[in-house]
């Protein structure tokens, strides 16, 4: 049930805590300007607060103290270790929640590991980006940081989807330009994060490449 205060204010009302955390974690995880702060460790509830105002989630501007004042106050982050250790989950910053999503037994796509070490899968018919989050146990806003995209972009067959961060350099030098090549469809081919190819190359990411134009990818 919502409740309207003001406009663009709303509130829910749930039959549990647990419903309350689940839907939390969803609305985090399903919004690309959130993405980023699945990269911190899970227990960092520090550089959570701080993201979280980052992000625009709360307009207080003293947000992020007021929830790291009241965190520590009650000593609420005992209560990430525990869950952490409960489910053996080592700190490794794979943007983990109290009410994330359950890793299945066993998966439809077979994982491939790129020469630039990292770990790939290549999109089938009907997939969709909530279905490759649910099979691998992912956040969605993971799958569109990783793969510099986003809720408005789709996949096809064919497509490589990256499920780890990709890297800051390629293994080759440079790349030249074929028809119809697109930054982001370079990026992926290389495995190299499409802000690096934009900063190594003074391009913006929309920039429409020239045939032959030569890419510094290191």
């Amino acid at each position: 049930m919502k409740m309207m205060t003001r406009k663009n204010e709303c509130f829910r009302k749930y039959e549990s805590a647990r419903q309350s955390f689940q839907d939390h974690s969803e609305f985090l995880s399903k919004r690309g300007r959130y993405s980023f702060l699945f990269d911190l460790k899970p227990n960092d509830y520090i550089g959570w607060a701080r993201g979280l105002k980052t992000a625009g989630y709360a307009t207080n501007p003293k947000y992020a103290s007021l929830l790291i004042t009241l965190i520590e106050k009650n000593k609420l982050q005992q209560y990430d270790n525990m869950v952490l250790a409960s489910n053996n989950h080592s700190n490794s910053g794979n943007g983990f929640l109290f009410a994330s999503l359950s890793k299945p037994k066993t998966n439809k796509h077979s994982i491939y590991i790129h020469n630039n070490k990292i770990k790939y899968i290549k999109v089938k018919s009907k997939d969709t980006f909530y279905k490759i989050s649910k099979e691998f146990g992912m956040h969605l806003g993971q799958i569109y940081k990783y793969n510099d995209l986003s809720d408005k972009n789709f996949i096809k067959e064919g497509d490589i989807i990256y499920l780890q961060p990709k890297r800051k350099k390629a293994k080759v030098e440079s790349h030249k330009v074929k028809e119809n090549e697109t930054l982001h469809g370079i990026s992926q081919v290389y495995g190299i994060k499409l802000k690096s190819i934009c900063k190594k190359n003074k391009l913006e990411a929309e920039t429409i490449l020239q045939l032959g134009q030569i890419l510094e990818l290191r």
